[in-house]
């Protein structure tokens, strides 16, 4: 299991973010399956922690698993694939690190759209 904690920007929600997940590739074999329910919890221009009650089947041997979510931050749909890099289970919830593939455009989406999230909990939070 890697942490890129050594990462210059990584954003921790306040509350996660909920979202919908589908495995989309297992090694070289492309599969579709039905959306599962997590939470994101944290997230970078490179990488997403999220959490879900779902048990993937995370195999070394049969090659890494993609998986493609879908989210909004503030007011803007997101949708993004990633490899899972590590899992971690806590009680009956498991929470997964995923590597990000986006292009550059979309990581300059991603990081405005984290941006724009963060400017309005600040807001929240200081008009309490």
């Amino acid at each position: 299991m890697r942490f890129k904690r050594q990462e210059p920007f990584r954003y921790q929600f306040g509350q996660p973010i909920p979202c919908t997940f589908r495995i989309t590739r297992i090694g070289e074999r492309e599969v579709e399956t039905d959306k599962g329910a997590a939470e994101i919890h944290d997230i970078s221009p490179r990488g997403i922690r999220m959490e879900t009650k779902l048990n993937l089947p995370i195999d070394s041997a049969k090659g890494e698993m993609e998986v493609e979510l879908q989210f909004t931050i503030v007011d803007q749909p997101m949708n993004v694939r990633g490899v899972v890099m590590w899992k971690k289970t806590y009680a009956n919830e498991f929470q997964y690190g995923l590597s990000l593939e986006i292009s550059k455009q979309e990581e300059m989406q991603l990081i405005g759209e984290i941006k724009r999230h963060a400017a309005m909990y600040a807001r929240r939070k200081e008009s309490k």
